[in-house]
């Protein structure tokens, strides 16, 4: 480690000849500390890493779920709006054609009743016209009666003459009374018969204008649904979308971090087998110092053993002097020198046996050792390898299961979100239907009550109801014509929505809602009064009730003439009008008088 010196300027490290042993020790190990120190910094940065990468991915997709929730609701009240705006512009339209057909409806009465009249005023002419010629005819004729009798006294003839004249234009006034009164009964009648027509005409087309209004709210109502089916489609492949991602960055992140966490252990594994291996070299390297030195304690243990050796020979060497004879103290010193050098050749030979013993034993311990050392660490770095890839699958697991059950738990949020929305839909299209059935019946009733109303005061003002309907049954059975058909009211043709009440088929190009259920969502039937059009003779139906627009009377099949010398005006003398008018007249004085009644 670099010191300080006094000057300031740092010490640098004396070069690896010059450095001592622990020095060196000391930096090694400060070096392994510190990329140990690095790496678990290096892990838990990347662990940080991978948090704040998963807490920012959460966060934009939560801001897309924000901006996509935001849209949907944008898209969804722009369509209303613009369903609001549809709604009052029909509204409006609807408004605009009643208004305009009861303009209508009046300026054509007007006409209806002016065609009367002038057909009316025709014929009243044509009577005036016929009674003058008829009555210059019978007065000539009353003048050539009288001329016959000449015996006549010319008093009585002029008050006979006066007498007639005063009874035909008696009986011309109470023609020409009673074809005024059949007009104004007639034009009455027709006018009754019209105002009921357009009465029927009138509701026919309230119908039409809500049958509209109806199929364009269900229009409406079904594509509201519809929009909320894709937005449900949408924002479900979005949250799908949002949760792979999120998925695969966790799977991913968690793939880097345990291919760092095994890089980092094989790491670790490769430096404690270095380790371990320098170890080994260093002790390879010690070993002949060991040796030396047991060496040397084996040479001082027989240098030690030699001395005693020698001592005792000393010892043995003056116990024999002192105790054997002096002549045989030389053969006896011989055999004592003898017996001294092979002792001390043995303990020489045994002393070269303990060292060539020791060597060898020293060099097989050394390996046995190491050996044993490098297996038994071996073992435990193939421990926690185990242990790492264990913990690892566990790891791996936990996570495939939370993916599994965070799948789950979106799909049952969608299927709950999906069956509240069936059922909001369901209650909407309960509601409308039903908010459709009372509309449709308060219309019928208020169209019945006004038709009653109508009927009770014609009943009151001395109309019938078969009056109103039509020619009278009596009059058809005794071959009495049909009147010639009128024009139909409205003569401009009527906007129509559709054919039903029931809500129509749906645009071109788009698929009938997936959220309709037959049980539910299928479409009403037609009520009664939708049904095909009444006959003609009904007096009560739906269809239009045909006019007579102008006043034609029944010709009525003659049964017989009458002679030419009748008082009374003659039916058969007039001309096609009048004698029109009076067959009609006769026909209602009669047996008919319940069709005026």
């Amino acid at each position: 480690m670099a010191q300080v010196a006094q000057g300031g300027a740092p010490l640098q490290f004396l070069p690896s000849p010059l450095r001592p042993p622990q020095v060196s020790r000391q930096i090694q190990e400060h070096e392994q500390d510190s990329a140990l120190r690095e790496q678990l910094s290096g892990y838990k940065r990347m662990r940080r890493q991978h948090q704040k990468q998963l807490l920012a991915l959460e966060s934009r997709l939560r801001g897309e779920r924000e901006e996509h929730s935001a849209r949907l609701q944008r898209e969804l009240e722009a369509q209303r709006a613009g369903f609001g705006a549809e709604a009052e512009k029909l509204s409006r339209r609807h408004q605009a054609i009643g208004e305009k057909e009861a303009r209508a409806a009046q300026a054509e009465e007007r006409k209806f009743q002016q065609h009367i009249l002038g057909q009316q005023k025709k014929e009243l002419a044509a009577l005036l016209e016929a009674q003058k010629r008829t009555y210059k005819l019978r007065k000539e004729q009353l003048k050539e009666e009288l001329q016959e009798n000449p015996s006549t006294p010319k008093r009585e003839k002029a008050e006979w003459l006066l007498r007639q004249k005063e009874q035909l234009q008696q009986c011309q006034a109470e023609e020409e009374a009673g074809l005024l009164r059949r007009q104004r009964q007639y034009f009455e009648l027709q006018c009754r018969q019209y105002k009921r027509k357009m009465l029927l005409a009138r509701h026919s087309l309230d119908q039409d204008l809500l049958r509209e209004d109806l199929n364009k709210k269900q229009t409406q109502k079904d594509l509201e649904c519809a929009l909320l089916l894709r937005h449900h489609e949408a924002t479900r492949e979005l949250e799908l979308r949002q949760l792979q991602a999120v998925q695969r960055t966790r799977a991913e992140l968690t793939r880097l971090q345990h291919q760092t966490e095994l890089g980092n252990q094989l790491e670790y594994n490769k430096r404690r087998e270095q380790e371990l291996r320098q170890k080994h070299a260093a002790q390879v390297r010690q070993q002949p110092k060991s040796l030396k030195s047991k060496e040397l304690q084996i040479k001082k243990q027989f240098q030690e053993t030699c001395k005693i050796q020698t001592r005792q020979y000393k010892a043995l060497r003056a116990h024999l002097l002192e105790t054997t004879p002096k002549a045989q103290h030389k053969s006896l010193l011989k055999r004592l020198k003898e017996e001294q050098t092979r002792k001390l050749a043995i303990l020489a030979e045994q002393y070269d046996q303990s060292i060539s013993e020791m060597l060898s034993s020293q060099a097989l311990r050394l390996d046995e050792t190491q050996e044993a050392e490098f297996q038994a660490l071996r073992q435990q770095l193939q421990q926690e390898l185990e242990l790492l890839n264990a913990y690892q699958s566990k790891i791996k697991i936990r996570t495939e299961s939370q993916h599994e059950r965070e799948l789950r738990e979106l799909e049952q949020r969608v299927a709950l979100r999906r069956a509240l929305l069936e059922q909001r839909v369901e209650e909407e299209l309960l509601a409308l239907q039903t908010g459709r059935s009372e509309r449709i019946r308060s219309l019928l009733e208020r169209q019945a009550r006004e038709i009653e109303a109508f009927d009770a005061e014609s009943m009151r003002l001395g109309f019938s109801s078969m009056a109103l309907g039509g020619i009278p049954a009596e009059a058809a059975a005794q071959g009495y014509p049909a009147p010639p058909p009128a024009p139909a009211w409205p003569s401009r043709p009527v906007p129509r929505s559709g054919a039903h009440w029931s809500h129509g088929p749906p645009p071109p190009g788009m698929p009938p809602p997936a959220w309709r259920q037959p049980s539910l969502l299928a479409p009403p039937g037609p009520p009664n009064w939708l049904g095909p059009p009444a006959q003609s003779g009904t007096p009560r139906g739906g269809a239009l009730l045909l006019l007579r627009n102008s006043p034609q009377p029944l010709r009525r099949a003659a049964s017989g003439g009458s002679g030419g010398d009748n008082v009374g005006p003659s039916a058969a003398a007039m001309p096609g009008p009048l004698s029109r008018s009076t067959s009609v007249a006769s026909h209602i004085l009669n047996g008919s008088s319940h069709f005026y009644s």
